[in-house]
């Protein structure tokens, strides 16, 4: 059975997984949910400044709906609605989306209600009614967007650091060893384990002046890595620049 890399030669750690998958999702829901609040605060300012009016229906405009990863065309036609103010100012927008162009077609000269907001020649289809109740999840869909926000600071953290950096350095460490610097590899002596989600262990080793250094190891550990290099002792290790790289195996069974 062979052996497993831990350290610097271990390409496949099961936390980047979740790193990733994390940060995918923090990505995701961020923007959800501050498109969201944005459409929130556009539906509590037609609230306020909003006038119900009637709008008629004078053409139709043929769209793209196929979906991103298809490479057939799907095409849709919607309704534009148009409505001149007193003071001369035209809104215009869309409603409605039709498969046929004929169904689309058959609505021209209908009145559809709209809100427009003077202050701001804005418009959309619907009531102030419908507005409002639109904009009643508005404060939760703040604080889901604050709440989201903070977990993606974070697993952008983890995720630009904890592997994309970390990759970086060890591919950096390995071709280090791989030039020809044999004796980078020295050996040092665990002193200290400190276990959590992740294990962080700690190594009294030379660098490469000589001089004594106890550092942490950078790299995160399982709980069954931290306990073999602490129950090793002294393991192999590779110093570069103001870090080090662990190069060990595990036994597969252990």
């Amino acid at each position: 059975m062979e052996n497993k890399d831990i350290g610097i030669k271990n390409n496949f750690k099961i936390y980047q997984i979740f790193i990733n998958a994390a940060f995918a999702i923090c990505v995701v829901l961020t923007v959800i949910f501050w498109i969201y609040s944005y459409s929130d605060y556009n539906n509590s300012k037609l609230l306020r400044n909003g006038i119900e009016v009637e709008a008629e229906i004078v053409d139709v405009r043929e769209i793209d709906v196929s979906p991103g990863d298809s490479h057939s065309t799907r095409r849709a036609w919607e309704c534009i609605y148009s409505y001149v103010a007193s003071d001369g100012k035209e809104y215009s927008g869309w409603v409605g989306q039709f498969t046929q162009k004929q169904d689309a077609l058959e609505h021209l000269g209908e009145k559809v209600t709209i809100v427009i907001d003077p202050t701001d020649g804005y418009s959309t289809y619907g009531t102030l009614a419908s507005i409002a109740k639109h904009t009643k999840n508005s404060s939760t869909h703040l604080l889901l967007a604050c709440i989201f926000t903070g977990l993606f600071c974070i697993a952008a953290y983890l995720f630009f650091y904890r592997v994309v950096y970390r990759n970086k350095l060890n591919k950096n460490i390995l071709k280090h060893l791989n030039c020809g610097y044999i004796n980078g590899i020295k050996h040092g002596e665990v002193t200290k384990v400190v276990k959590w989600i992740v294990c962080y262990v700690k190594v009294k080793y030379q660098d490469e002046s000589g001089a004594t250094r106890e550092k942490w190891a950078r790299s995160w550990f399982t709980h069954k890595e931290a306990k073999f290099l602490l129950q090793k002792k002294t393991i192999t290790i590779i110093p570069y620049k103001n870090t080090y790289g662990i190069l060990e195996e595990m036994s597969a069974k252990q």
